[in-house]
């Protein structure tokens, strides 16, 4: 609500331009008659209601405040209803419940020998899962969790305990329903609504006046303000479809990849010493497991919360593990597979091209990556392979040393009168359209060894890719083109 400055009664260039940018938002905009009555003009339509569902506006309108302002007073009543959430069924572990001890001391009893006498990668991460699931259905089975209600932080104690004299109660008056009873159970559930209700303002006033406005909308959409009903996605769009358009990407023309191979190639090699991956040790290994904070599970169903309560015992496994895969220069093909939710860009999605996917994967997965990633970010700075103005992907760089580099030259500039132009360029899906062939050729231009050619090689192709949508999954497709740059969750 408010002052937009444009007259909507006009229907002019800057009305239109203005209807076209609030139709794009998939926003509505109330009718109105003339708000702004400045003497000897005609009057306009300067302040509108915007609103994102029709159906929750139960009343709206103007009236005059001609005596402090030549704008109409508008107002609005919107119908809120928190969003009551459905019963959903999910398999979860209960990690909160398990004998650590006991679980400690069956890992150390577990017989290791299949994953490390084994000869391929694959069937080494396939023996460490086989054993570690079956370590934790013992421990920690699946269970069928049926989720019922939204939290409700306003909840204290006093609540829960009077909740649960209110719970006896009215089974003392079921089992025994005499007037005293009946006027006991009253009394009780009277006051035990009160303190909710209470407690309930109490909590969204305090939520309200928080001074942050980013915490001020994520309490407000709690709320159901600012918040679409979820999309059926799998309804109104077929997940396969959904799959192909996130492993479908654009790639060079024949030309134009062949001059830009040729072109790489020409390049003189750097004198510096070739890249190697060197082994990894148990610490490295350790610290690399424990600083990656998601507990997402991916395609595998290894989570975090299955390593971190063990590693002690399984950390020796796995350094062997990862230490087979750089080694061999095979990427365990298990830790490829992305499972993907396709989460909406804008609200009411119509197109494919409305969604972008949210890629889980493997928790051991990202282990291996960014213990490589470690190893080549150091060669990269040693060697000032990277060019001093990037600020992307560099630790101690951030939009901020970008903006503050620009602020600086652009302020040279005009100390010595020069004319400052500046030139900004937006790729679309920039990360998912690196070509792979020219990727390692680049790589390998960079003087990094055959033998990591091949184990970046071996990440790269074959990488799958699987959406999910309400716990139904698409079928799993092999990704080509797709480089997954920050990938993972």
């Amino acid at each position: 609500m408010g002052d937009f400055n444009t007259c909507l009664l006009k229907h002019d260039q800057r009305s239109s331009s203005l209807e076209t940018l609030i139709r794009s938002l998939n926003l509505h905009i109330l009718p109105l008659s003339a708000t702004h009555h400045f003497p000897n003009s005609t009057p306009s339509l300067l302040d509108l209601i915007l609103i994102s569902s029709l159906s929750h506006v139960s009343n709206h309108g103007q009236c005059p405040a001609d005596a402090f302002s030549y704008h109409d007073l508008i107002f609005l009543s919107y119908n809120l209803h928190p969003p009551k959430a459905k019963p959903k069924i999910i398999l979860q572990r209960n990690f909160g419940g398990m004998d650590l001890d006991a679980l400690f001391k069956d890992a150390q009893e577990v017989d290791w020998s299949g994953v490390l006498n084994v000869p391929t990668i694959d069937e080494k991460v396939h023996a460490f899962h086989a054993a570690l699931t079956k370590l934790y259905d013992t421990h920690a089975p699946l269970r069928r969790i049926k989720l019922k209600h939204l939290p409700a932080p306003w909840l204290t104690a006093d609540i829960r305990l009077l909740m649960h004299k209110k719970s006896k109660a009215k089974t003392r008056y079921k089992m025994k329903p005499t007037e005293e009873n009946k006027t006991a159970f009253v009394k009780i559930r009277n006051r035990c609504n009160r303190m909710c209700r209470d407690a309930q303002r109490r909590y969204i006033h305090e939520s309200v006046e928080n001074d942050n406005p980013a915490k001020v909308w994520k309490f407000l959409r709690t709320l159901g303000v600012g918040k679409q009903a979820d999309c059926p996605i799998s309804k109104i769009f077929n997940i396969d479809d959904l799959n192909r358009h996130f492993t479908t990407t654009s790639d060079f023309d024949i030309v134009t990849k062949s001059d830009t191979l040729n072109k790489i190639t020409s390049m003189p090699t750097p004198k510096h010493s070739p890249f190697l991956l060197s082994r990894f040790t148990d610490s490295d290994v350790e610290k690399a497991t424990k600083s990656i904070t998601s507990n997402a599970v991916g395609s595998d169903g290894i989570s975090r919360n299955m390593v971190l309560p063990i590693l002690d015992v399984i950390n020796p496994i796995l350094t062997h593990i990862l230490n087979a895969s750089i080694t061999s220069g095979v990427f365990p093909t298990a830790w490829k597979e992305a499972q993907v939710i396709p989460l909406p860009k804008k609200p009411n999605p119509t197109l494919i091209s409305h969604f972008r996917p949210i890629s889980i994967l493997p928790f051991l997965s990202k282990v291996l990556e960014r213990l490589v990633h470690q190893q080549l970010s150091f060669f990269l700075n040693r060697n000032s392979l990277l060019n001093p103005y990037q600020s992307g992907f560099r630790p101690g760089h951030s939009t901020t040393t970008a903006l503050v580099q620009i602020t600086d030259d652009i302020r040279h500039g005009m100390d010595n009168g020069l004319l400052t132009v500046l030139s900004l360029l937006d790729f679309s899906s920039a990360f998912n359209n690196v070509n792979f062939e020219l990727l390692l050729r680049v790589l390998s231009s960079i003087n990094i060894s055959p033998t990591v050619i091949d184990w970046f090689h071996s990440y790269l192709y074959g990488l799958g890719l699987c959406s999910v949508v309400r716990r139904k999954s698409s079928q799993c497709l092999e990704v080509w083109q797709l480089v997954f740059a920050g990938f993972g969750s």
